[in-house]
């Protein structure tokens, strides 16, 4: 790939880390500017394409990288990229929307179980020699527990298969955006956000965030849920009230919560959340295996690399 004036190649800056097949991908084509070379700082005077996983990429350095013809977002959402800067210098935003939904369906189906369970409560107990007795011994099975999914695009279909398939649970879903013709018949659709939390004592979030999806669960929705119910939230953190969500968690109101996602991250290891045991966690790592890595970096390089040829 020769970049048709200078007759150099395009320099692509890789801002966080990516699959080895991916950058490899890339070396054969361009010139590549890694994390470990510093291509965050660099990207803004040099690159004519960047590669970013979670960092922001803000409206004022998009306007002053004069060779930027393309970004290209490893994963679905855009949140952390002022894309409406980029559209006013017609710089196409490339992601890879339903790439990594295997990796993060596992995720949150594993969370779910493990709170079902209470995993961790019963491996501290075990650590303080004070297995737990009675009542707290007993979980639950997954069908026992009505699940229910906000977001019915790639991912929270794909948690929905692993649901039905895997455990017989019976599954409701709300996405407003997924037309009639498009809606599965075997998975039972809610009218409204209201309407799914009083009937799912297993939530699910698998929405982007946006100015309609902030805070969309909040101590009202927490509230409605039924007592006892637990809450997965494996999309982004500003999607839940986290101080809500710390106020169900104390009241008893939820038997529990997980989350691979926090409105600021990483969090403090002081966080109200992280203090709960009734919460567990990950930093962000619903993606991150190695053949969900590997899917989207090759993908997200292949389109980085079309669009530098002008496809």
């Amino acid at each position: 790939m020769i970049h048709p004036n200078t007759g150099a190649r395009p320099t692509v800056c890789v801002v966080e880390p990516i699959h080895e097949d991916a950058l490899s991908a890339l070396r054969a084509c361009v010139r590549l500017i890694t994390p470990e070379e510093n291509a965050m700082n660099r990207w803004v005077e040099e690159a004519d394409a960047i590669i970013v996983r979670n960092n922001q990429i803000s409206g004022t350095d998009i306007a002053a990288a004069r060779k930027l013809k393309v970004i290209g977002k490893h994963g679905a959402g855009t949140d952390t990229i002022d894309i409406e800067e980029a559209a006013r210098r017609g710089i196409p935003v490339l992601s890879t929307p339903g790439v990594n939904a295997a990796s993060v369906a596992d995720l949150a189906v594993a969370m779910a179980m493990s709170l079902a369970r209470n995993l961790s409560g019963h491996t501290e107990a075990l650590r303080a020699g004070t297995p737990l007795a009675g009542q707290k011994r007993i979980g639950f099975e997954m069908a026992e527990l009505p699940p229910g999914i906000i977001g019915f695009g790639a991912i929270g279909r794909a948690v929905a298969q692993r649901l039905q398939t895997g455990f017989g649970a019976p599954v409701m879903a709300y996405d407003p955006f997924v037309p009639e013709t498009a809606w599965p018949p075997e998975i039972a659709r809610a009218q409204t956000v209201d309407a799914l939390v009083r009937n799912s004592r297993l939530l699910f979030l698998h929405v982007g965030l946006s100015d309609e999806t902030r805070g969309m669960i909040g101590a009202d929705q927490l509230s409605a849920m039924p007592a006892n119910s637990f809450l997965i939230n494996c999309a982004r953190g500003g999607v839940v009230d986290e101080t809500a969500l710390v106020n169900a968690l104390t009241s008893g109101q939820l038997a529990g919560a997980a989350s691979d996602v926090f409105e600021q991250e990483p969090p403090s290891p002081d966080h109200p959340l992280l203090q709960h045991p009734g919460f567990i966690a990950t930093p962000h790592i619903g993606a991150s295996t190695e053949a969900g890595l590997r899917r989207t970096g090759l993908e997200v390089v292949n389109k980085v690399l079309a669009a530098l040829n002008g496809q």
